[in-house]
């Protein structure tokens, strides 16, 4: 690929794609469900070992709704990384350039920024635009700075977006 080409992302594959085909998957295996979804009130959940969220609708409304178990850990974590990079300082040596985690944000709190700011858009689409990154650490810094690891408590920023109220 050179430079004159621009790659296009289909947002639909993050939007709808990723949902729609678990959800086909799921009424494959369930005829229950399948009449729930058709009536248009639905539910189903699943667990894993730090995260479980449930899918489903309300009145055609769709919904994704997530409990994340490890949050404290993580909190916990990124406290220990400031106090880390406090002491160590975060990129001065060379052997370790690169290797800073500005960040460890639980999944959770990932989607509810993609749901209150973004218009559900996922991290994956939002951080390849620039504006859209910057904002999102924006608000992280703001809101969820429990879990940013850079020695300040704040991720650096090129320059402080009005984060809106939401």
């Amino acid at each position: 690929m050179n430079d004159d080409q621009h790659v296009e992302v289909n947002e639909d594959y993050y939007l709808k794609g990723n949902l729609e085909a678990g959800v086909d998957a799921v009424f494959r295996h369930n005829d229950k469900l399948f009449n729930e979804v058709k009536s248009g009130t639905w539910s189903q959940t699943f667990k894993t070992n730090n995260i479980d969220y449930k899918v489903g609708a309300i009145d055609g409304e769709r919904y994704v709704q997530y409990d994340q178990k490890n949050v404290e850990a993580i909190r916990e974590y990124c406290k220990g990384r400031r106090q880390f990079y406090q002491m160590i300082g975060t990129t001065d040596n060379p052997f370790f350039a690169g290797t800073f985690e500005a960040m460890n944000l639980p999944k959770c709190f990932a989607h509810e920024i993609s749901g209150k700011w973004f218009n559900n858009r996922p991290w994956e689409l939002i951080k390849q635009d620039k504006a859209d990154k910057i904002m999102f650490y924006a608000i992280v810094n703001q809101y969820y700075s429990d879990f940013v690891c850079h020695p300040s408590g704040k991720i650096p920023l090129p320059y402080n977006p009005l984060v809106k109220t939401k």
